[in-house]
């Protein structure tokens, strides 16, 4: 199977937060194919359109945790997206789209005053 973009991107940032931090890291697989039944069950379950697809567990000084929208080239976060982190924003929680593993791992950073 073909690696996309933001997969590539993706396991890059997760590789530097393993390699240089001792950050939790969670990835949230919102991206899977399914059927429709199956599809139905996880709603049930839980699963939410729009979640983020990083989230770190770890609060600083101000806020709870952090969740990461990860973009690559022309991509934009969609709607949902961008309400989701809205609401993540107003219950305390960092919110950023970043658009290269790159410009994550500086929100990283810079959020957890790690430089």
């Amino acid at each position: 199977m073909k690696l996309g973009k933001e997969q590539i991107e993706q396991i890059k940032l997760r590789e530097w937060v393993i390699q240089c931090t001792d950050l939790p890291f969670l990835h949230i697989a919102n991206e899977r194919t399914c059927t429709p039944q199956h599809g139905a069950i996880l709603k049930r379950m839980g699963v939410l359109k729009g979640v983020s697809d990083v989230f770190i567990p770890r609060a600083n000084k101000t806020c709870h945790g952090l969740w990461i929208e990860l973009k690559v080239g022309k991509n934009k976060p969609s709607p949902t997206q961008l309400e989701f982190g809205n609401e993540m924003l107003e219950e305390g929680y960092g919110f950023y789209v970043a658009y290269s593993s790159e410009e994550a791992i500086l929100m990283i950073k810079s959020f957890y005053g790690m430089e």
